[in-house]
């Protein structure tokens, strides 16, 4: 009895700590892949950070200020494409995260903010959480 006591104490403080508390956005789907946009305020980022593991793709997005700091940003064109370049996925990103979940394969992911546009390549492998940070310079 003192043990099944235990293991309920445990697994109530890990539903209680701060990064459980925090809500992902809802996530939304496009064809075959399921993804969620956002990180606005550090509860958010916090949450979608925590979740990253059980997703394909993290894309981090963010411009590189006159100091050379990276300051995240919105509004960005997210267009993911599959190995024969066809588009799979459009949408703008709420935040400057997103998580992304496809079936394993080879992706070009397609992103524009301000005009710039960023192409970058990424091999999604069964159970290997990828992480993509694209940056802007002004």
């Amino acid at each position: 009895m003192r043990r099944l006591v235990i293991q309920c104490l445990i697994v109530c403080a890990g539903f209680f700590s701060g990064a459980s508390l925090a809500q992902l956005p809802l996530s939304k789907t496009q064809g075959d892949l399921t993804f969620i946009t956002g990180g606005i305020g550090s509860d958010e980022s916090s949450a979608m950070f925590a979740a990253a593991k059980k997703w394909s793709l993290l894309i981090e997005m963010s411009e590189i200020d006159g100091s050379g700091r990276g300051v995240w940003i919105a509004g960005i064109d997210i267009r993911v494409l599959n190995a024969k370049q066809q588009s799979i996925l459009g949408v703008v990103c709420d935040g400057p995260l997103m998580l992304l979940n496809a079936p394993p394969g080879q992706y070009t992911v397609e992103a524009s903010y301000q005009g710039k546009l960023l192409k970058r390549s990424v091999v999604i492998k069964e159970g290997d959480p990828q992480k993509l940070s694209l940056f802007w310079r002004p």
